[in-house]
């Protein structure tokens, strides 16, 4: 809407002009808006008395014009003229740090943010999982959330997701922060694989390798340990003579018929008396 100045000389004329000028698309309740009064001039024709020389007349002596004198006076008669009227508007703008978007004041962020929003001049507000002034830069291994600002929980080189902050396991660990072993039986990833370790071997949480208990060998345990052989690993080299065998767990020997087992915990076979040559 187009008021021209000659148009605001009435007081509603003057009213709409002042609301032209005034008028903004911007919603004046945004906090974001700034707004002051500043001043202008406007031509106007404006009314005042101006002043002529009035001629009247009156009775007087004067023989030769009748007895009627002229007379003078100032009077006023009303005129017009252009004059210059200062007028009062508001101007509505947007804040320092903000620019106008579909009658609305937004913050502006120098910097784009890249995985985020700008929330404040120059302040981006990050996704999960990314950080930095810009949210340009994803968390590191022991951050996750917003700004990456929360510390993760997670232990036993458990990997920590950068947006949630879960914890996934490492192969042979389980629990909310992978602060537990895999049960017995079980290893590997989230501990779903099943030990097929036999004889009363332990497995191992990670590889699921067994350790066999003293006396065992094998891939599993599945084995004896071989003659002349006993004890843990299979290591320890049985002293039992002549024809003698030993447990394969304790090395205990046990003598063929006609010898007899000597000795506290390692026994040796003698003969006895009764052996016949």
């Amino acid at each position: 809407m187009v008021i021209s100045s000659n148009s605001c000389l009435s007081f509603i004329g003057l009213l709409l002009c002042l609301w032209s000028r005034t008028a903004s698309s911007l919603n004046l309740e945004d906090p974001n808006v700034c707004s002051h009064w500043e001043s202008y001039s406007v031509t106007v024709q404006e009314s005042y008395p101006h002043p002529f020389d009035q001629i009247y007349y009156t009775s007087c002596t004067d023989i030769l014009n009748w007895f009627k004198c002229t007379r003078h006076r100032i009077s006023y008669r009303t005129a017009y003229r252009h004059g210059e009227k200062t007028m009062y508007r508001r101007k509505s703008q947007c804040c320092p740090g903000f620019y106008e978007s579909r009658e609305m004041c937004v913050p502006h962020c120098a910097d784009k943010c890249v995985h985020g929003r700008c929330i404040a001049p120059n302040t981006c507000q990050c996704e999960p999982g990314w950080g930095g002034t810009n949210c340009s830069s994803a968390c590191d291994g022991d951050h996750w959330g917003p700004h990456c600002s929360s510390r993760c929980q997670c232990k036993n080189g458990a990997l920590c997701n950068p947006i949630t902050g879960a914890c996934h396991c490492a192969a042979g660990f389980r629990g909310w922060r992978c602060e537990d072993r895999c049960e017995q039986g079980t290893y590997g990833n989230d501990c779903r694989q099943r030990c097929q370790c036999q004889n009363g071997a332990t497995c191992d949480h990670v590889t699921g390798e067994c350790r066999c208990p003293p006396g065992y060998t094998g891939a599993f345990c599945e084995d004896l340990c071989p003659p002349g052989k006993h004890g843990p690993q299979c290591e320890r080299r049985c002293p039992c003579q002549n024809g003698g065998t030993c447990h394969h767990v304790t090395g205990e020997c046990s003598c063929p018929p006609g010898w007899l087992a000597e000795g506290d915990y390692i026994l040796k076979c003698t003969k006895g008396p009764h052996w016949k040559t």
